[in-house]
């Protein structure tokens, strides 16, 4: 039985010589690229999206029209910003997920979110509100609340 044991302690031998080999030569660094999208992401309170980001600024009515018309992000549209009139908690998710992701916590005027409806990017749907406006300013207290 000495033939087994003889081959383990081998193969022990082995890894060992192997690992102070890898630790003499050193550690190579892998580089693992940028994180995921989401990992750095904003996300402001669900809490206040529905209380407050919703019904008074994605909901509201900009002269005769909404942000989740099906001709703008409603149901349907190829844009990066999806509404579709929650029901449900999945829709009030799924409608504050596509809201947040519009977010940039570190700059909310950089936030495609308050930019493009505010006339500071082109937006399809032009300018809905003054980048001043209450609008505005409830978009910069959604990032800011706990």
């Amino acid at each position: 039985m000495t033939g087994p044991v003889r081959v383990g302690a081998a193969i022990v031998r082995l890894a060992v010589i192997c690992a102070l080999g890898g630790a003499l030569v050193g550690c190579q660094t892998v580089d693992l690229g940028d994180p995921p999208a989401d990992v750095n992401a904003c996300r402001p309170s669900q809490a206040f999206f529905e209380s407050d980001i919703y019904p008074n600024v994605l909901s509201k009515d900009y002269g005769g029209k909404t942000c989740g018309d099906p001709a703008c992000h409603g149901p349907g549209n190829q844009h990066a910003l999806l509404l579709v009139s929650p029901t449900t908690p999945m829709q009030w998710a799924d409608d504050y997920i596509s809201a947040a992701n519009q977010m940039n916590c570190a700059n909310v005027s950089a936030s495609r979110l308050l930019a493009k409806p505010s006339g500071l990017q082109t937006h399809g749907g032009g300018m809905l509100f003054s980048p001043t406006g209450p609008e505005a300013q409830l978009l910069e207290m959604w990032v800011t609340q706990p």
